[in-house]
């Protein structure tokens, strides 16, 4: 019995020193204020889901129809920008788009909370789902 713990405990440790690289991006975030031309405006419906270093999800609900909708792309990332494709131009209907590729500049990013600007200088303000 005290072998198979040894050996557990012995596991664990080597499991802990795996040489992976975490982004503290990837994960789902929820959108809680957009800051546009100085106006704040609060937004509790919408998530952006970072699945990897290159899979992306947007999940937008729309409580006056009870639904969601989820659009599924790529994203890339060269140091603060991070770059969005989703091939879908029907995002621009739901959320507020102008086309589906989109690029944001990271200003603050740990664990809690994320803050993107987007090219317009918009704001978005996000924390850890």
């Amino acid at each position: 019995m005290r072998f198979c713990f040894g050996l557990f405990i012995a596991l664990l440790l080597f499991m802990s020193c795996e040489n992976v690289t975490f982004s503290p991006l990837v994960g789902k975030w929820q959108l809680k204020s957009v800051e546009k031309n100085g106006e704040t405006i609060a937004v509790d419906t919408i998530w952006y889901n970072f699945q990897s270093k290159s899979i992306f999800s947007l999940q937008i609900y729309s409580p006056h129809f009870d639904r969601y909708s989820s659009y599924v792309g790529m994203r890339v990332q060269h140091g603060d920008v991070v770059t969005i494709d989703l091939n879908d131009k029907t995002v621009v209907y739901h959320a507020d788009w102008n086309n589906d590729v989109r690029s944001f500049t990271i200003e603050e990013l740990n664990r809690k909370r994320l803050l993107f600007r987007s090219e317009e200088g918009y704001r978005y303000y996000f924390i850890k789902f």
